[in-house]
């Protein structure tokens, strides 16, 4: 079975004091929810020494429900509830945050 393993990682800081962090998703074949769980744990782990980041200790595990990844396969859905429109929202949950190297 296919799982898809967000995590999300202290990147770093920029000149300016703002800090950096990566959401990441990445594809694992496990057996079970709990073999992905522990197998996302070790990538994250290896991910996060590889490169000086530091891994935030929850990650979210999504069972993929197809049987083989193809070209356009949804690699990850999670719903949100909120009181704003669209627009708000995405801005509060995407932009708010977004990095930009040049300031």
């Amino acid at each position: 079975m296919w799982y898809a393993a967000r995590s999300v990682y202290f990147f770093g800081v920029k000149d300016n004091g703002k800090n950096i962090f990566e959401e990441r998703i990445v594809c694992i074949e496990a057996d079970d929810f709990t073999s992905a769980h522990a197998k996302a744990e070790t990538e994250s782990e290896v991910y996060s020494k590889e490169n000086g980041f530091v891994a935030h200790p929850e990650q979210y595990i999504y069972k993929q429900d197809g049987e083989k990844l193809l070209d356009g396969y949804e690699l990850w859905s999670e719903l949100f509830e909120s009181d704003f429109e669209l627009e708000t929202f995405y801005n509060n949950r995407y932009t708010q945050y977004l990095y930009d190297e040049t300031t």
